[in-house]
């Protein structure tokens, strides 16, 4: 073997080193804050709580869950803006923080094109669309016809105005070419009650919340928000299926403040990655209707453009807002 082989092997075998090595020398030892912009107990926590341990071990550092929530996520993740760019703050992000706040609220306490850097997409929240059964449609294809023939005669229920929720059913009506009316409600607990009423006919909603309900068979499910058909339902077909383009996932997704080294973000997004094969972290994801995602911090970026671009559309077609 020649010595210049052997010296690139030895670079080779010490870099994953020299970047834990780095890592820690960035926090200097000090405990990593993981913002969720939300209240404990909601989805967000939920996930992050699950890997604190792993990533604690596999950062040689603390790491503490730090609830911030206000905005739709938008308190939370200016906190973390606004930190040291040295590794020590991070946030879980839901498409609120980056691609839909930003053209939904007056003005946001940071700019969400320039203040964070991607570390690592973490995972995909599917949302069901479900009607009520006294909706005399058994398919996607058959509600938008029905649709068409009572323009505005359906409503259709969302978690509050500018959620995933309420955005994936205007990019429904949007493709769809359909009038639905939007009712708001303050979560999709109180809008799952009105929608097994029959208060309202039909919503675009988180499939965790939706498909119990469903498969209970006190709302009908007609369609799932991936682009394909997901194996933890086969038999609800992809809304994609009968209107081609469609797909309306939440995304769950880390990220920290502006400027960080490259070789903390390439640490933090190994040790994401790793954690996400665990099986005890993917089981639960699947008890949670997520499916695990991962990758590299240069992926997640280009999900951020093409969704804030699609969901700025979006907005602009259905006149959201929040004040």
């Amino acid at each position: 073997m020649t010595t210049r082989r052997r010296l690139l092997q030895a670079a080779a075998l010490a870099a994953p080193a020299l970047g834990l090595g780095t890592a820690r020398a960035q926090t200097g030892g000090r405990a990593i804050r993981f913002v969720v912009p939300f209240a404990a107990g909601g989805g967000s926590d939920v996930v992050a709580r699950l890997f604190t341990e792993d990533l604690s071990r596999a950062l040689g550092a603390p790491v503490v869950i730090d609830n911030r929530p206000g905005m739709a996520g938008s308190l939370g993740a200016d906190s973390v803006a606004k930190s040291p760019p040295d590794g020590t703050s991070i946030v879980i992000c839901t498409p609120g923080v980056q691609m839909t706040n930003p053209f939904l609220y007056p003005a946001l306490p940071y700019d969400a094109e320039k203040d964070f850097t991607p570390i690592i997409h973490l995972a995909e929240l599917p949302n069901l669309l479900v009607v009520h059964p006294s909706v005399p449609a058994r398919s996607t294809a058959e509600l938008i016809a029905y649709l068409k023939k009572n323009p505005g005669k359906v409503n259709f229920a969302s978690s509050g105005p500018g959620s995933s929720s309420h955005l994936a059913a205007e990019l429904f009506k949007s493709m769809a070419q359909v009038e639905i009316t939007h009712v708001p409600y303050r979560g999709s607990g109180p809008a799952l009650i009105d929608l097994v009423a029959g208060r309202v006919q039909m919503a675009v909603d988180s499939f965790s919340a939706m498909m119990p309900v469903a498969r209970a068979g006190q709302l009908r499910a007609l369609g799932i928000s991936t682009e394909a058909r997901r194996p933890e339902a086969p038999d609800v077909p992809a809304i994609a299926e009968a209107l081609p383009g469609y797909e309306a996932s939440t995304l769950l997704y880390i990220a920290g403040p502006a400027g960080m080294p490259a070789p903390v973000v390439q640490r933090l997004n190994a040790a994401f990655n790793e954690a996400l094969k665990i099986q005890r972290i993917r089981d639960r994801f699947r008890e949670l209707g997520m499916v695990p995602t991962g990758g590299r911090p240069e992926e997640l970026q280009d999900i951020i453009v093409t969704q804030t671009r699609k969901w700025k559309r979006v907005i602009e077609i259905s006149g959201a807002r929040v004040e």
